[in-house]
Formats: C-alpha cells, structure tokens, sequence
C-alpha cells in the first residue's frame, strides 16, 4: 500500500463499498485510524466473524497470525491481491481469489466495478455491529478512566504521547512491551508515518529510523517511542542526531528489563533502571527523569520546546516491569 502509494484508492474502495477495514502495524495511517469504519476495538470479532476477507499488500505472516482460526473465521473466503504470484502461491492458508497485481492499479478497477454493483448500505448491519460493541467496550466500567498506578503503566504513558503528538507526526516504535502497547493504543492517520521493528523484529531501528525519518522529512514532528533494552542497542546515535542537528524527541519507556521473559530467569534479563536522561545531558541532549503520572505530559511539552529550537530531546519514563501487553487489550484502556 505504501509502495505503491494507493492509500487514496484504499479510502475510496472502503467508502464506496461501506466494508470495514484493519491495518498491519507499519501499515497503520494508509487510512486514517479514526475513520468511520474503523472499528480499532473490534479486531478480534471483526476477523473472527468475517464471511469475505481482502487481504491487500501485505504477507500472511504471523504479524496477521498467517490468517489461520481460530483468529480468522475458518470459513471465510480470502481474497489477495499482491504484486509477487510467489506470495500468492505459497501462502500458508488456501486463497480463494488470488490477483497478482499493484495494489493502486487493482484498486482503481475495483472503485470502478463496485460503483454499479455494490451498494455500501448492504453492510450496514455489519458495521453497526462492530460500532456498538467499540461503543459497549469504551462504556465498560474504567475504560475510560487514566491509570494513575506508580510506577507508571506503559498504557499510561503511550495515552499521554497520544493526546501530545501532532496529526502528522511520524511515530516509530521500538521494543517489546512498549511496541505491542503502542499498537493497541497510539493511532497514526498519514500513510508512511508509522515506523517499528517489522516481521523481524529487529530491535535496536527506533532511533535511526526516527533520525532517518528526521532527515527525510524535516518538517514533521518525529517522536520515537523505545523500550529501554531496544534504546541500548543503538543509544549513542543520540550523539549523531545532536552532531547533525537533527531534532527529534526520544520518549524511553524505563521498565528496568528484557520483559519478554515470563519466568524473569534468564541471564541478563534484569538491566535496571539506567539514566538514560543522564546520557542524553552528556551528549549534548536536552533530558528529562519521569517517575509520576502526572509529570509525564509537562515533561514532553517540555521537551518538544527544545525540539522546536532545535535541539535533540530524551524523556526516560519510569514504568511497571510487570505490565504486559499479552494480558492487556486496548479495548481495557480505550479514550
């Protein structure tokens, strides 16, 4: 979808068929995550229920749990389109329509075959499904209500960076709580805006993804959200940004270890609570130490001031080592 930069054709496709859409997390902006039919809470029915699914420009890898059930209704149709016949071919669930082609040239013969044949009223029980079980899981009793616990949940902290970052800012996300936190709960609504790990999970990109981001868009705020055993892959880089001026705020969700481990037993897994904020001084970074809650926003808004003069900025986050995004769904902690 980006490639191809048919993020125009996607919305179109969408509206005039009245069919409700998901994206991958580096596709998260092609449309924007607050559209009407985007039912960001209902992700688990959505795909579960689904008769028809299209799956558009991106792998059946595990990132969409390879569209295998129980997590896809087993007896759904699948429909791919994908430039590469290989992807088609191989894929690890039987694909019923297979198009081999660019997204943005297969979507404009879409818009023109569904303008005379489907009608997006058709699935307007569908959507209304889906909109009122968001809207029962946003009223459920403290969905709503900000988490004021210390040591600060991560789901606290991505809330406030929510509520703090611009529009079009270029979000890149790295590690492993925080990265899965922030898909639940961190929107982007510009196509190409949204940086992580990838399929891989290659930890340690956040921050020279958000300096090459920078550079190839000067003018956006780019705010990179890092664990901080990914930040300590790649922290020093900090000092290249600081070298070539280019002025970014780093935000480090400090939870004191490798939180992957469930079992807390592995060599090495405990890397305790590192001022990062201490380094970033030293390199000639503005930083900032938040162990409150209520700290948290203040301490980014002062930040992006010194961003906004050019200056590179590090906020080090204290939160709950024992907060993990597998027992948390964002629908617990929907705004």
């Amino acid at each position: 979808m980006i490639w191809s930069k048919a993020s125009q054709e996607l919305q179109e496709f969408v509206e005039r068929t009245g069919i409700p859409f998901y994206t991958t997390p580096q596709g998260r902006g092609v449309v924007p995550d607050d559209h009407e039919y985007s039912y960001l809470t209902m992700r688990s029915t959505a795909f579960r229920d689904a008769d028809l699914i299209i799956v558009v420009g991106t792998r059946m890898n595990y990132i969409i749990g390879h569209a295998a059930p129980p997590r896809f209704n087993a007896s759904a149709k699948i429909a791919r389109i994908d430039i590469d016949a290989d992807e088609i071919a191989t894929a690890p669930r039987k694909i019923d329509i297979g198009i081999v082609g660019d997204c943005k040239a297969v979507l404009c013969q879409l818009i023109q075959a569904s303008a005379k044949r489907v009608n997006p009223d058709h699935f307007s029980a569908w959507r209304r499904t889906l909109s009122d079980g968001e809207i029962a899981k946003r009223q459920a009793p403290g969905a709503n209500k900000p988490m004021d616990e210390t040591p600060i949940h991560p789901l606290r902290l991505c809330d406030e960076i929510k509520s703090f970052m611009q529009r079009d800012a270029i979000l890149v996300v790295d590690g492993q709580e925080i990265l899965n936190f922030g898909r639940q709960s961190m929107p982007t609504f510009a196509p190409g805006h949204r940086l992580n790990s990838g399929p891989f999970g290659t930890m340690g990109v956040g921050l020279p993804f958000g300096i090459g981001a920078k550079i190839a868009k000067p003018d956006k705020q780019v705010i990179v959200v890092h664990g901080d055993g990914s930040f300590g892959l790649n922290a020093l880089e900090l000092d290249t940004a600081v070298r070539h001026n280019i002025a970014i705020l780093v935000v480090v969700s400090l939870n004191g270890g490798w939180t992957a481990d469930p079992q807390r037993n592995k060599p090495g897994r405990n890397l305790g609570y590192t001022r990062f904020d201490k380094l970033a001084e030293a390199l000639g970074c503005y930083g900032e130490y938040v162990e409150h809650p209520d700290e948290i926003r203040p301490a980014l808004n002062r930040a992006q001031r010194e961003v906004d003069r050019g200056s590179v900025a590090l906020v080090n986050v204290k939160t709950d080592d024992c907060a993990r995004a597998t027992t948390v769904t964002f629908a617990q902690y929907a705004t």
